[in-house]
């Protein structure tokens, strides 16, 4: 894989055209693994994406007592593999950006794992094909260096301080999020 996920949160219009097009990946089931959130609902009508971050330490797989859920070569954390989840959920708990579902029906969970299929051979995940403001991108890490070297002259330019110790320090550095507010 030589091109990385990059988002830019406040760049979401909230159409949620990368839900649909999640539904419509390989092996979903009909049911989308990313979400379309809001910043804050009692605030604004901003929304942001939220996909898997693809954790360098993903607790997910660490609390998983079955080892179902595994972690390619590339780094990218995988759904359970049905043979070998137990559907104790610890999954669903342990993520701090609350990414694993559980399908009851099935017994069974399932998240993002950047459309691997796709991925693995350099094509873009469904979502960052549809995305209409770029807010979710498929991207080389030469391209995103650039943006994120462009957004930190802009953070310095405006003032803006990175905040240190928040849960965002699980996100990989093939993972490129960046946003105002990351906390």
């Amino acid at each position: 894989m030589n091109k990385i996920m990059y988002l830019e949160f406040e760049r979401c219009i909230g159409c949620r055209a990368c839900q649909a097009a999640c539904r419509e990946c390989g092996d979903h089931d009909a049911k989308e693994r990313n979400y379309v959130e809001y910043v804050d609902f009692t605030e604004s009508r901003q929304t942001f994406p939220m996909l898997c971050m693809q954790c360098k330490d993903p607790a997910c797989a660490r609390v998983c007592p079955a080892n179902a859920i595994q972690i390619t070569d590339e780094g990218v954390v995988l759904s359970a593999m049905e043979e070998k989840c137990i559907g104790c959920r610890n999954c669903t708990f342990g993520c701090p950006f609350g990414i694993p579902k559980f399908d009851f029906e099935k017994n069974k969970m399932y998240k993002c794992d950047m459309c691997y299929d796709r991925t693995r051979e350099d094509i873009a995940p469904m979502c960052a094909s549809v995305c209409p403001s770029d807010a979710i991108r498929f991207i080389d890490f030469d391209e995103m260096q650039q943006l994120r070297r462009r957004r930190t002259q802009m953070n310095l330019v405006e003032g803006k301080k990175p905040q240190e110790g928040n849960k965002w320090d699980y996100v990989p550095e093939f993972f490129g999020v960046y946003t105002d507010s990351q906390s």
